[in-house]
């Protein structure tokens, strides 16, 4: 038989264990319908944001939600919001609109990929090359294209950030291999630092990317001719000249007489001419050449003259008399 107290006690502590279950039943009930509230208010934050039609202030709201409460079940629903409201924007070209509200958006959401190309347009669009190379490299991360590419190196290059420009080029002709452009500016760059075997690398590209080019339909066919014209002869010259550095004379000459027929005064070719001219023992031609070199004035003119005294002297018993003549038919050809 149970005595008093012990049922006294299981008694209370029935009692104490029903209190209890029914303040967390009570407190779970209230939490429930706190969340509700909360959601119908968020629910109602949703649907006056989507029926605001001023963009900049449908953004600000909607960012501000975001940032406060990043869990929400209507997250989705309100970065579309702010999506809409820099859409907006952009249709009306309105690019500092774009960035600020980017800006403070990309914070809070920073792998949008919407947000991060429509950044990268603004920054192209107001001429910030250094914010459009930072969202264009996002932008492509998530979309790789040669065209995107392309416009990421030539921001580089236009703010002189030169190793991020290369590494960019080479990005653009792993996509777009046949890019004049690019292929040109690799010659003109190994070519004046003197590397003859990559400048010739890219040349031979070069010339066969040209010879299935088509004219610009925005581009003046003279304007055309002319650019093409110093490309051509450019890549001649570093076929030349890396021909000659392998002492393959009759190479040289080859594509160095293609150069000059380009580019009439390409100095550096006549310098090159000369010196593979003088190598096979054609020392009128490699006079006439280094002339020509020398009264362009460019770059290799101080070297051409001094190779034409040496020459014009070691075959005039050391005397630089007559020399004039060559000069000035060198003077004449050019014109």
């Amino acid at each position: 038989m149970n005595s008093p107290t012990v049922s006294y006690i299981s008694k209370a502590l029935f009692t104490l264990f029903f209190i209890a279950c029914l303040s967390l039943t009570l407190n779970t009930v209230r939490a429930q319908e706190q969340q509700q509230s909360d959601e119908e208010k968020d629910y109602k934050l949703l649907q006056d944001t989507q029926a605001e039609k001023d963009p900049a202030q449908k953004a600000d709201v909607a960012i501000k939600f975001l940032k406060e409460k990043p869990k929400s079940t209507y997250r989705s629903y309100f970065i579309t919001e702010v999506q809409k409201g820099i859409d907006a924007f952009v249709k009306e070209n309105k690019w500092s609109q774009v960035i600020s509200v980017g800006e403070k958006f990309i914070s809070i959401v920073p792998d949008d990929a919407y947000t991060v190309k429509a950044m990268a347009a603004a920054y192209g669009a107001t001429k910030n090359m250094k914010g459009f190379a930072t969202f264009g490299e996002k932008a492509y991360a998530a979309t790789p294209n040669g065209a995107l590419a392309f416009q990421i190196a030539k921001a580089y290059q236009s703010i002189g950030n030169d190793a991020k420009y290369l590494q960019w080029a080479e990005k653009t002709l792993a996509t777009d291999p046949d890019n004049i452009d690019l292929l040109a500016d690799m010659v003109r760059r190994n070519l004046a630092q003197q590397n003859y075997a990559q400048s010739s690398k890219y040349a031979k590209s070069c010339l066969k990317a040209l010879a299935s080019a088509k004219k610009p339909e925005t581009t003046d066919a003279q304007a055309w001719k002319t650019s093409t014209d110093v490309i051509y002869a450019t890549s001649y010259a570093a076929i030349g000249a890396t021909a000659f550095q392998s002492q393959n004379y009759v190479e040289a000459i080859k594509n160095l007489d293609s150069a000059v027929k380009y580019y009439k005064r390409m100095d550096m070719a006549y310098y090159f001419l000369g010196m593979s001219y003088w190598q096979t023992n054609k020392l009128a031609p490699a006079e006439l050449n280094f002339a020509k070199a020398y009264v362009i004035k460019g770059s290799v003119s101080a070297t051409a003259k001094k190779q034409l005294d040496t020459l014009w002297s070691q075959t005039h018993r050391g005397a630089l008399t007559g020399l004039q003549t060559v000069i000035d038919r060198a003077v004449q050809d050019l014109k």
